[in-house]
Protein backbone atom coordinates (compact mmCIF):
# COMPACT_ATOMS: atom_id res chain seq x y z
CA UNK A 1 0.00 0.00 0.00
CA UNK A 2 1.53 3.21 -0.90
CA UNK A 3 1.19 6.70 1.25
CA UNK A 4 -1.58 8.00 -0.70
CA UNK A 5 -3.39 5.03 -0.23
CA UNK A 6 -2.95 5.39 3.54
CA UNK A 7 -3.31 9.14 3.72
CA UNK A 8 -6.79 8.39 1.84
CA UNK A 9 -7.61 5.72 4.33
CA UNK A 10 -7.10 7.71 7.41
CA UNK A 11 -8.74 11.05 6.35
CA UNK A 12 -12.06 8.76 5.45
CA UNK A 13 -12.08 7.51 8.54
CA UNK A 14 -11.99 10.62 10.57
CA UNK A 15 -15.35 12.30 11.68
CA UNK A 16 -13.61 15.73 11.47
CA UNK A 17 -14.40 16.64 15.04
CA UNK A 18 -12.56 16.41 18.25
CA UNK A 19 -13.82 13.67 20.61
CA UNK A 20 -15.98 15.16 23.11
CA UNK A 21 -15.13 15.14 26.80
CA UNK A 22 -17.57 13.34 29.25
CA UNK A 23 -18.44 16.57 30.90
CA UNK A 24 -20.11 17.84 27.57
CA UNK A 25 -21.76 14.41 26.51
CA UNK A 26 -22.99 14.56 30.00
CA UNK A 27 -24.50 18.27 29.64
CA UNK A 28 -25.93 17.47 26.23
CA UNK A 29 -27.92 14.58 27.70
CA UNK A 30 -29.69 16.38 30.39
CA UNK A 31 -33.16 17.28 29.16
CA UNK A 32 -36.60 17.61 31.70
CA UNK A 33 -38.01 14.33 31.29
CA UNK A 34 -41.63 15.87 30.73
CA UNK A 35 -40.89 18.34 28.58
CA UNK A 36 -39.47 22.24 28.43
CA UNK A 37 -43.13 23.16 29.07
CA UNK A 38 -44.01 26.78 30.43
CA UNK A 39 -46.20 27.31 33.08
CA UNK A 40 -49.37 28.76 30.90
CA UNK A 41 -48.64 26.45 28.12
CA UNK A 42 -49.15 23.31 31.61
CA UNK A 43 -52.56 25.26 32.91
CA UNK A 44 -53.51 25.47 29.34
CA UNK A 45 -52.97 21.63 28.95
CA UNK A 46 -54.42 20.91 31.58
CA UNK A 47 -57.89 22.90 30.89
CA UNK A 48 -57.96 21.47 27.61
CA UNK A 49 -57.95 17.56 29.13
CA UNK A 50 -60.70 18.97 31.63
CA UNK A 51 -62.70 20.09 28.60
CA UNK A 52 -62.28 17.04 26.70
CA UNK A 53 -62.97 14.43 29.77
CA UNK A 54 -66.27 16.47 30.19
CA UNK A 55 -67.13 16.52 26.62
CA UNK A 56 -66.51 12.62 26.92
CA UNK A 57 -68.31 12.32 29.97
CA UNK A 58 -70.81 13.96 28.25
CA UNK A 59 -71.23 11.91 25.40
CA UNK A 60 -71.27 8.96 27.52
CA UNK A 61 -74.12 10.02 29.62
CA UNK A 62 -76.26 11.09 26.81
CA UNK A 63 -75.51 7.48 25.25
CA UNK A 64 -73.33 8.18 22.41
CA UNK A 65 -72.41 4.48 21.72
CA UNK A 66 -68.37 4.84 20.96
CA UNK A 67 -68.01 6.71 24.42
CA UNK A 68 -69.72 4.11 26.51
CA UNK A 69 -67.57 1.35 28.47
CA UNK A 70 -67.35 -1.81 27.08
CA UNK A 71 -69.86 -3.46 29.19
CA UNK A 72 -72.45 -1.27 27.70
CA UNK A 73 -72.19 -0.95 24.15
CA UNK A 74 -74.15 -2.44 21.60
CA UNK A 75 -77.62 -3.57 20.70
CA UNK A 76 -78.50 -6.26 22.59
CA UNK A 77 -76.94 -4.25 26.03
CA UNK A 78 -79.06 -1.08 24.71
CA UNK A 79 -82.37 -3.13 24.57
CA UNK A 80 -81.14 -4.84 28.21
CA UNK A 81 -81.25 -1.02 29.15
CA UNK A 82 -84.50 0.19 27.94
CA UNK A 83 -86.27 -3.02 29.90
CA UNK A 84 -84.48 -2.15 33.58
CA UNK A 85 -84.68 1.50 33.41
CA UNK A 86 -88.40 1.28 31.62
CA UNK A 87 -90.32 0.01 35.03
CA UNK A 88 -90.12 0.08 38.59
CA UNK A 89 -88.50 -2.75 39.96
CA UNK A 90 -87.78 -4.78 43.43
CA UNK A 91 -84.00 -4.81 42.70
CA UNK A 92 -83.50 -0.60 42.74
CA UNK A 93 -85.05 -1.71 46.71
CA UNK A 94 -82.15 -3.67 47.42
CA UNK A 95 -79.60 -1.69 48.33
CA UNK A 96 -80.88 1.02 50.52
CA UNK A 97 -82.59 -2.50 52.44
CA UNK A 98 -79.59 -4.08 52.52
CA UNK A 99 -78.06 -0.85 54.61
CA UNK A 100 -80.91 -0.44 56.41
CA UNK A 101 -80.92 -4.30 57.83
CA UNK A 102 -77.04 -3.79 58.25
CA UNK A 103 -77.63 -0.97 60.79
CA UNK A 104 -80.38 -2.46 62.40
CA UNK A 105 -78.42 -5.49 63.07
CA UNK A 106 -75.46 -3.66 64.51
CA UNK A 107 -77.64 -2.48 67.43
CA UNK A 108 -79.98 -5.31 68.31
CA UNK A 109 -80.74 -8.46 70.03
CA UNK A 110 -80.15 -11.76 68.94
CA UNK A 111 -83.50 -12.41 67.93
CA UNK A 112 -83.72 -9.87 66.09
CA UNK A 113 -80.78 -10.12 63.67
CA UNK A 114 -81.83 -13.73 63.05
CA UNK A 115 -85.27 -12.35 61.76
CA UNK A 116 -83.56 -9.85 59.47
CA UNK A 117 -81.05 -12.28 58.10
CA UNK A 118 -83.55 -14.43 57.18
CA UNK A 119 -85.72 -11.51 55.28
CA UNK A 120 -82.17 -10.36 53.48
CA UNK A 121 -82.57 -13.81 52.34
CA UNK A 122 -85.66 -13.60 51.33
CA UNK A 123 -85.37 -10.48 49.32
CA UNK A 124 -82.31 -11.89 48.03
CA UNK A 125 -84.33 -14.62 46.66
CA UNK A 126 -86.96 -12.12 45.37
CA UNK A 127 -84.49 -10.09 43.47
CA UNK A 128 -83.01 -13.24 41.72
CA UNK A 129 -86.12 -14.68 40.83
CA UNK A 130 -86.98 -10.95 39.45
CA UNK A 131 -84.10 -10.63 37.55
CA UNK A 132 -84.25 -14.02 35.95
CA UNK A 133 -87.64 -12.87 34.67
CA UNK A 134 -86.07 -9.62 33.22
CA UNK A 135 -83.55 -11.72 31.79
CA UNK A 136 -86.28 -13.95 29.94
CA UNK A 137 -87.97 -10.60 28.91
CA UNK A 138 -84.60 -9.07 27.68
CA UNK A 139 -84.07 -12.32 25.66
CA UNK A 140 -87.34 -12.29 24.13
CA UNK A 141 -86.94 -8.77 23.37
CA UNK A 142 -83.32 -9.40 21.41
CA UNK A 143 -84.54 -12.56 19.35
CA UNK A 144 -88.13 -10.43 18.26
CA UNK A 145 -85.60 -7.04 17.92
CA UNK A 146 -82.60 -8.80 16.66
CA UNK A 147 -83.67 -12.07 14.81
CA UNK A 148 -84.56 -15.28 15.99
CA UNK A 149 -80.68 -16.68 15.66
CA UNK A 150 -79.32 -13.85 17.44
CA UNK A 151 -76.86 -15.41 19.98
CA UNK A 152 -77.70 -14.11 23.86
CA UNK A 153 -74.06 -11.72 25.12
CA UNK A 154 -72.73 -13.14 27.56
CA UNK A 155 -72.78 -11.63 31.10
CA UNK A 156 -76.90 -10.34 30.52
CA UNK A 157 -77.86 -11.83 33.36
CA UNK A 158 -75.07 -10.25 35.64
CA UNK A 159 -75.16 -6.53 34.04
CA UNK A 160 -78.91 -6.81 33.90
CA UNK A 161 -78.58 -7.01 37.66
CA UNK A 162 -76.45 -5.24 38.60
CA UNK A 163 -77.77 -2.32 36.36
CA UNK A 164 -80.89 -2.75 38.27
CA UNK A 165 -79.78 -2.25 41.69
CA UNK A 166 -77.86 1.13 41.22
CA UNK A 167 -79.57 4.37 41.88
CA UNK A 168 -81.23 5.88 38.69
CA UNK A 169 -79.65 9.11 39.22
CA UNK A 170 -75.86 7.40 39.33
CA UNK A 171 -76.83 4.96 36.11
CA UNK A 172 -74.60 5.07 32.82
CA UNK A 173 -75.74 5.92 30.42
CA UNK A 174 -78.35 7.74 32.23
CA UNK A 175 -82.12 6.30 31.81
CA UNK A 176 -84.48 7.48 29.78
CA UNK A 177 -87.70 8.68 31.77
CA UNK A 178 -90.02 5.82 32.86
CA UNK A 179 -92.65 4.51 31.32
CA UNK A 180 -96.09 5.59 32.87
CA UNK A 181 -98.00 2.42 33.74
CA UNK A 182 -101.92 2.76 33.25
Amino acid sequence: MSDQDKESVTKSSSKGRPTPTRKEREAANRKPLVGNKSKEAMVAARAKQREDRLKVRQAMLSGEEKYLLGRDRGPQRRLAREVIDGRYTLIEGLMPLMVLFLLITSATNDSVKNIITLVMIFALVTVTIEVSLLQRLIKAKVKDKLGAETKIQKGTWFYTFTRGMQPRPLRIPKPAPRRKTK
